[in-house]
């Protein structure tokens, strides 16, 4: 495949660059791609958005192609291929064939978030896959900001059981910030912000939570008349754990009031779990 990397970046949108975070002790990440593409990533990754996320046309929807690179620079072939990228400046693939480096295609989408069924939940999302050269695993990575509510979820395309899906709600009161870690302990707080993370086992609680309430209300009561909460029925009919956090995330029009949703199913989940050990 040689000259083949050369060649593709070659096709990209005018003005490629670099970003070069750190992923961790170890490694070095290097992102190639259109300038437009990598203020995107930023932006949705600072979650404050920017030009990226501000108010869009319905459909106006952006596509992005790169390069990801990572390098183990505590291997001297990773860090020697690094330090030949930043000389030459071009992603040879004398660099990306290197021990110690692996790379993997981007495909970045972003548009205006809207979602069926919810509170007028308008705001913009970025979806980013990314394609791994050597093993051909496929991984994602989709942010949507929705005013002062974030919703972040990742894993492995086709593995529902590898998905991690993070909630961050900002402008929360601290009474609720702090009622949020009894109820889901896997919550990090700092003064009005609460960040909660629901692994798929978890998110898969809420949404069989959310069924059982539904069972508990309509007995002794005719079908659609047990006073169930309408955001409570768009959980249960959610065809995955991934759609019923979705739902949930959305039900309402500000982040306290999906706080409170969080603490109400939760409550329920403690009390029915409390009931089964008796």
């Amino acid at each position: 495949m040689a000259g083949g990397r050369t060649a593709e970046l070659a096709m990209l949108a005018s003005g490629t660059s670099w970003l070069l975070p750190t992923r961790d002790a170890r490694t070095v990440r290097v992102l190639v791609g259109p300038t437009g593409m990598l203020s995107v990533l930023q932006d949705f990754a600072r979650g404050v958005g920017g030009a990226a996320a501000g108010p869009g046309i319905a459909g106006d929807d952006l596509c992005f192609t790169g390069w990801q690179v990572d390098f183990d620079v505590t291997l001297d072939e990773g860090l020697a291929a690094y330090h030949q990228l930043l000389s030459s400046g071009s992603l040879s693939d004398e660099v990306c064939e290197a021990r110690g480096v692996s790379t993997a295609t981007v495909r970045v989408a972003v548009g205006e978030a809207r979602f069926v069924g919810s509170e007028s939940r308008l705001g913009r999302e970025a979806s980013v896959f990314t394609t791994d050269e050597r093993t051909g695993r496929e991984d994602f990575q989709y942010t949507a900001l929705l005013g002062n509510l974030i919703l972040r979820s990742r894993g492995e395309v086709g593995d529902a059981l590898s998905h991690v899906h993070e909630v961050t709600l900002t402008g929360v009161a601290h009474q609720l910030v702090q009622a949020l870690r009894r109820v889901h302990p896997r919550t990090a707080t700092h003064d009005d912000t609460a960040v909660l993370v629901f692994t798929a086992d978890e998110a898969e609680r809420l949404r069989q939570g959310a069924r059982d309430w539904m069972l508990a209300a309509e007995e002794g009561h005719p079908a659609g008349e047990d006073g169930t909460p309408e955001w409570v029925r768009g959980l249960a009919s959610a065809e995955s754990a991934e759609e019923a956090i979705t739902r949930l995330c959305t039900s309402a029009s500000d982040a306290a009031r999906v706080a409170e949703r969080v603490l109400e199913l939760g409550a329920f989940l403690l009390e029915s779990e409390a009931a089964a050990q008796v």
